[in-house]
């Protein structure tokens, strides 16, 4: 990979998005890199610290605000000439290394068509941000938050694969959007994110259609960054975000017939 895409969406998320900016200067490595920055809603302030401290990066500002599958393929419809595509969420903190990491795992495999990082916690407890995919079973319990009552749930630890121990790079059914390195060549076989989903499991399902399409999804333990984790979906039962996320949910499972799978099927 020579040439990268960064793409950051900023949704009003003020010192966190400005957080995940500061941190870019960490990815070094021999490639060109262009930060794309989506104003997902009007921020003056955001837009006047973007051009002073990164005034050769790319501003989109929307004139309302769209779903994350359609903010990222804005970028990826109108830039089809990056080799890869490094997806951000504004609560992110690169570590020294990350991308490197990162690209070193899909040069050394040429059939990872999604690459991630291991995510910590502010704390350095690791994020199980790497999973396989949900059974029906998983799915109402976490829409429901069972498992906030329930941790030690069989299924639930299941599903965050909190049974293996990763000491390298690793194939996974699918890992979070929070940050992730696509493929550009993946990308033209599988399609675009889906935007049918306009909040949450638009990661899995491309993760999902990657296999499908004979990509591999891989988590690289050794590439790392802070991910502060806001979840409003998961910590507020009753908001807009948990919502989606129960809309969203239903949209898989209609989606693939309630059989989500790396196989393909109609």
């Amino acid at each position: 990979m020579h040439r990268l895409a960064i793409i950051i969406i900023n949704h009003l998320h003020g010192n966190l998005f400005q957080q995940t900016m500061e941190s870019l200067p960490t990815l070094e490595g021999d490639f060109k890199k262009d930060i794309f920055v989506i104003q997902n809603m009007p921020d003056p302030p955001a837009k006047k610290w973007v051009k002073l401290n990164f005034p050769n990066a790319h501003l989109i500002e929307n004139d309302s605000p769209k779903g994350f599958a359609a903010n990222i393929n804005q970028v990826l419809k109108t830039h089809t000439d990056y080799d890869g595509y490094l997806l951000l969420n504004p609560d992110v903190i690169c570590l020294p290394g990350m991308l490197s990491n990162l690209i070193e795992a899909m040069t050394l495999n040429p059939k990872i068509g999604i690459a991630a990082p291991q995510l910590l916690n502010p704390d350095d407890t690791i994020q199980p941000s790497r999973r396989r995919f949900a059974p029906f079973l998983a799915l109402v319990v976490r829409a429901l938050h069972l498992d906030n009552i329930l941790p030690q749930l069989k299924v639930i630890n299941r599903y965050l694969m909190t049974d293996i121990k990763f000491e390298g790079t690793t194939e996974v059914d699918w890992v979070t959007g929070a940050a992730m390195l696509l493929r550009k060549t993946a990308l033209e076989q599988v399609g675009l994110l889906d935007e049918r989903f306009f909040l949450y499991f638009e990661d899995e399902d491309l993760c999902c259609r990657m296999w499908q399409k004979d990509w591999k999804v891989c988590y690289v333990p050794h590439a790392q960054a802070y991910h502060k984790h806001i979840a409003r979906g998961r910590n507020k039962i009753f908001s807009k975000e948990n919502f989606h996320q129960l809309l969203s949910a239903v949209k898989m499972l209609i989606k693939y017939h309630g059989n989500i799978t790396r196989c393909y099927h109609n």
